[in-house]
């Protein structure tokens, strides 16, 4: 009986041993990565042929821009390619857009060739991604033409102010200034907001923002691969370091686009870092990563953040997905934005005609 017992006690004292040991970090030795057979085609190709990811080794070797005027012509540079891509995306996908202003608030409002009669008076409100100061302009195409193709409804992106002009709060107070303007003039519950990256991250900042001062909050989000924390804290910010194929690592540019967007506020405000947030009474959330992400970590947060406070959350994770790759033409885009589709049709509420939800204006 004094053996059992000594051993249980042995089995009780391990873990407390092994947290002992765990408090520096912990090494691992350099491995290769096969390409995943597991992966889908378009992936392994994107695998095959994009260069190595930079590393927090290798980035060491990017000069990081230290004036207003470097970082507006690094981002001039940086976003080109990404709107001359997001143009040809509209075009391909035979969707129409205007650049619109909402109570000063510039947009693009696109309209696909097609709504479906279901989504009539349905909305979709995108946040464009992009470390807090890329993405603007037609390069937010990207993303919003394929969720107005994809989900047949009109979608309103938001070509909000950036970093490191017009630092936090600036991005989160134009996303409410659209809001409130919308919901002046259809229900909310007609309203799916949601985004990628950075506009992950302002998705569920807005809607907490939006729960704290009282508003009405979107039928339903997408959430995609969001920053939860501003902060080099989340575990796959260290798992995947330098294999991510998008990103490759925290450190560098994105942290110094952090340090841009985020200025003198304490970046563990849920505005900023929405994983320090309360999820009570969040709207049903669709939330996507992949298992070489860097956020991988947290998408995962915020899945489980929203779900222990009683709200809908469904997480979906694809196999050798980096950062944002559910968005690359393929059998896992088509997969993903159905799954989008279904989720929209459960909690859209549909509605005959366009009617305002509630005047609120002194936000």
């Amino acid at each position: 009986m004094k053996k059992i017992k000594l051993i249980l006690a042995l089995i009780a004292l391990t873990p407390l041993s092994i947290l002992a040991s765990a408090q520096n970090p912990l090494k691992v030795n350099e491995k290769s990565l096969p390409i995943p057979v597991h992966a889908s085609q378009t992936v392994q190709h994107t695998l095959t042929v994009l260069p190595a990811p930079l590393n927090s080794e290798s980035v060491k070797a990017i000069t990081i821009p230290s004036t207003d005027a470097e970082w507006e012509i690094h981002i001039s540079k940086f976003n080109y390619p990404t709107e001359v891509q997001g143009r040809q995306a509209a075009k391909d996908l035979n969707v129409k857009y205007t650049v619109d202003k909402i109570d000063g608030v510039e947009v693009y409002t696109l309209t696909p060739f097609k709504i479906s009669e279901k989504n009539a008076n349905n909305l979709f409100l995108h946040i464009h991604g992009g470390a807090w100061i890329y993405g603007g302009g037609d390069a937010l195409l990207r993303e919003a033409a394929v969720i107005a193709y994809k989900l047949q409804m009109l979608v309103i992106s938001v070509n909000y102010r950036k970093a490191p002009v017009h630092p936090a709060p600036a991005a989160l107070n134009d996303i409410i200034t659209v809001w409130n303007a919308l919901i002046n003039k259809r229900q909310a519950g007609s309203i799916m907001m949601g985004g990628t990256s950075a506009g992950g991250n302002l998705t569920t900042a807005a809607t907490l923002r939006m729960k704290d001062l009282g508003m009405p909050m979107p039928a339903a989000l997408f959430i995609g691969t969001p920053a939860a924390d501003v902060l080099k804290k989340p575990d796959s910010r260290f798992v995947n370091d330098g294999i991510d194929a998008l990103l490759g690592t925290w450190d560098g540019l994105i942290e110094a686009s952090v340090e841009q967007y985020v200025g003198d506020l304490d970046p563990t405000s849920p505005y900023l870092s929405p994983i320090y947030g309360d999820f009570t009474g969040f709207p049903p959330s669709i939330l996507v990563a992949g298992t070489r992400d860097l956020m991988l970590s947290d998408t995962v947060l915020l899945h489980r953040a929203i779900r222990d406070a009683g709200s809908h959350a469904d997480l979906h994770v694809y196999e050798a997905h980096s950062h944002g790759f559910y968005m690359l033409p393929g059998k896992d885009r088509t997969n993903f934005y159905a799954e989008m589709n279904d989720f929209s049709d459960a909690y859209i509420e549909r509605y005959d005609e366009l009617a305002p939800t509630k005047k609120y204006i002194n936000y």
